[in-house]
């Protein structure tokens, strides 16, 4: 038996020599000076990453083509001049992945700081623990780098993890001391429509000042899926982005379509013609009308590439890329694609840039690169387009349409807004008649009065038969109210003649004028001095419970408030009701129309509808109210609510708007509008036709499907409003 002590397998000698201490310091400099690999965030993750098996429901070698959709986003970290990045996407798409991707690419690569912000404490535990620590564990380079010093419990915690050249801090957005300690060079916020706002200010605004010494390679980056409309920091943030929407190719024609699921998901009907069978959905081309089998959706999805689509304004002309588009799909004149975009490519990154139509410049930034995506993006099976149909079917009430929307299509939703009419659509409604002249349907006219600080708006309306109402004139006095100068100016304003195209003379019957603000004395001075003329000071009444107070008071007053002046105080819920929900959204002429003369721009419309249908409270402490948009004024708006109300204070009074109109010979005018040609058909009559912009509302829009198809059904309509003829007979 041997007992030969000869050198062990497992401890084999070195024949080459030993290199010295000056050799090893010399390559670890090398090391140092080497500039890391330049390749992208899916290369790197196809070639390092591994996917543990405790943190999804794969496991093994990452592929970014699984999930093509995540491609874009990742590519924009490597992007020349991407300095923020915004993805609004679908729930259990890409925001974790991209989240990951980007996190261990710096590790391994791009060492630097690096924080990750989640809503609460307790969500980034459970981030740290649930995936950061299951991720790190299942990629060998990451393993041997993070938390690898002797003193492994100072640097791999929880909350905070250190590798060569940064650290990984992991934090809620609760606090502000976890936002502004430190500066940090890469920012991941995750979640972020579920970030509350804080004493110092918005959470994003409060880390990306985190930011500010690394002017030249920062990288801010926020995912999350949308909420409700207008209250929504994801849909507000994507909106200041460059707007990218994803193409597909057509398995069969080649073409280029921007899948939506109201546009291009249709399935059949049963025998009835009333049994939706979601089970046959389909994704249809919008161009040669085929249906995709679920195997042509998946190839369709391997030729995915990212558009910027935000509208811009470039050599004098507003253009809309998306709308350009279309234009040149119709006109089927060469390369629709270059005629609006050009590709722009490298190893590292890939986006059709918009390009200005007049000059051939780029004309939107990318310093900011917005992504949004719903699920018919998604290769997995349950998000197949007959699971979708099927939960739409199933969404039965605005918090199931809420869910959908947000998780399904990644749109924003504000419930209970179904017949809310949009500024823009408002455009096309424009009538012509001369300017100062009232129209030949018109029975008697009242003015609206919103008082601001340094002016006075007044809306001059003219009222028909069913309180259907026309825009006479808008006009501004410069001054403030407390001014006798700005006093006697509207005092002559309200006191002149309008006459109809007939001759026939309207004064003003009442005017309804706003008593908040700083001027509520003055306001009130010269309602006193004015009740004869029907000049009355109001003040704007808010719903505490769930009913509606009427738009005039109905309460006599009694022998205590008479002997002092008090403003009428009017039920502005009930008259943004009849103005927003039950008259605006009305197309046709008659009843409860609402007409508007050419000088009405897009602005003016804002103001308009400046206001949202807000619910608050559940069950019987559920209380609808009027809400007003961030960042838009809304004196059109009060100036008409104003207006109705010095209507309804003259019906109070004895006034019978039907009989005033017979008496003086109203006769509603069929007016059409300037720019729809009835006798001409909006668009040609061709599948390419059906080409139109996404809809910047999130509501259901009627598509036109294949001839046996059947669409998605339409949002639950809104209140349910007064027939015409209850209307009528209340106003006899």
């Amino acid at each position: 038996m041997s007992t030969s002590s000869s050198t062990s397998s497992a401890s084999p000698t070195s024949t080459g020599p030993v290199p010295t201490k000056a050799e090893r310091l010399a390559r670890a400099a090398r090391r140092g000076w080497t500039p890391p690999p330049r390749i992208s965030i899916p290369d790197w993750a196809d070639n390092v990453r591994v996917l543990a098996k405790e943190a999804g429901s794969t496991s093994g070698k990452y592929r970014t083509a699984r999930v093509e959709i995540a491609r874009g986003p990742m590519l924009a970290a490597t992007e020349p001049g991407v300095r923020k990045i915004t993805a609004m996407v679908a729930t259990q798409l890409l925001k974790t992945t991209l989240i990951e991707n980007l996190l261990g690419y710096h590790i391994h690569l791009d060492p630097c700081p690096i924080l990750i912000v989640q809503p609460k404490d307790a969500a980034a535990t459970q981030f740290s623990k649930e995936r950061i620590s299951p991720f790190i564990k299942a990629t060998p380079k990451l393993r041997s780098l993070v938390g690898s010093s002797k003193t492994r419990s100072a640097g791999d915690t929880l909350d905070y993890k250190a590798f060569p050249g940064g650290f990984l801090g992991i934090v809620g957005a609760g606090s502000p001391d976890n936002l502004a300690r430190r500066p940090v060079r890469l920012v991941l916020c995750d979640e972020v429509d579920k970030y509350l706002p804080l004493k110092e200010g918005k959470p994003l605004d409060i880390v990306e000042e985190r930011q500010a010494t690394f002017e030249s390679n920062s990288l801010n980056v926020a995912v999350c899926s949308p909420t409700i409309t207008g209250e929504s920091n994801i849909d507000a943030r994507y909106g200041q982005s460059d707007q990218r929407r994803a193409s597909v190719a057509c398995p069969e024609c080649g073409h280029r379509q921007f899948p939506e699921f109201f546009r291009h998901v249709h399935w059949d009907r049963g025998k009835d013609g009333k049994t939706h069978r979601p089970e046959t959905a389909r994704v249809y081309c919008e161009a040669c009308g085929t249906g995709w089998s679920e195997g042509q959706r998946l190839r369709a999805l391997d030729t995915i590439r990212w558009h910027q689509t935000r509208p811009f304004e470039c050599c004098g002309v507003r253009q809309e890329p998306l709308e350009r588009y279309r234009a040149a799909v119709i006109a089927g004149e060469g390369d629709p694609l270059e005629a609006v975009w050009d590709w722009w490519s490298s190893p590292r990154h890939a986006v059709y840039r918009a390009r200005c139509s007049e000059c051939a410049t780029w004309a939107v930034p990318n310093e900011h690169a917005g992504f949004q995506a719903g699920k018919l993006f998604s290769p997995w099976a349950n998000d197949a387009p007959p699971k979708q149909a099927g939960k739409w079917l199933a969404a039965v009430d605005e918090d199931g349409k809420l869910t959908f929307y947000n998780t399904q299509l990644a749109l924003t939703y504000r419930k209970y807004t179904s017949k809310q009419v949009e500024a823009d659509s408002l455009l096309a409604r424009r009538e012509n008649w001369p300017a100062g002249i009232v129209p030949d349907g018109v029975a008697l006219i009242t003015a609206g009065i919103d008082t601001q600080d340094y002016r006075i708006e007044i809306e001059i309306v003219g009222w028909g038969r069913d309180e259907e109402s026309w825009s006479i004139e808008h006009h501004v006095i410069d001054g403030e109210m407390s001014e006798p100068a700005t006093q006697e100016a509207l005092s002559e304003y309200l006191a002149q003649v309008w006459y109809r195209a007939d001759g026939r003379p309207f004064e003003v019957k009442a005017a309804c004028q706003d008593s908040g603000g700083h001027h509520t004395n003055a306001v009130y001075q010269f309602s006193l001095a004015n009740l004869g003329r029907k000049i009355w000071a109001i003040k704007g009444k808010g719903s505490k419970t769930a009913a509606r107070d009427p738009v005039w008071p109905t309460k006599r007053p009694s022998s205590r408030t008479k002997k002092t002046f008090q403003p009428i105080q009017i039920g502005v819920n009930a008259a943004k009701d009849d103005i927003l929900l039950a008259y605006l959204p009305r197309a046709q002429h008659g009843p409860g129309y609402m007409h508007f003369n050419g000088d009405w721009d897009v602005g003016a419309f804002q103001q308009l509808t400046a206001e949202q249908l807000h619910v608050e409270g559940t069950g019987i402490f559920r209380i609808r109210k009027w809400v007003p948009v961030p960042g838009r004024a809304n004196e059109r708006l009060d100036c008409r609510v104003y207006a109705l109300a010095a209507l309804r204070g003259l019906m109070h009074l004895g006034t019978k708007l039907n009989r005033e109109a017979d008496r003086v010979g109203a006769i509603a005018a069929d007016l059409a509008p300037d720019d729809v040609d009835p006798e001409t058909p909006s668009e040609p009559e061709t599948i390419v036709a059906t080409l139109t912009r996404p809809p910047a509302v999130p509501q259901a829009p009627e598509p036109k499907p294949p001839a046996t198809l059947a669409q998605p059904a339409p949002p639950a309509p809104g209140p349910k409003r007064s027939r015409p003829g209850c209307l009528s007979r209340r106003l006899a």
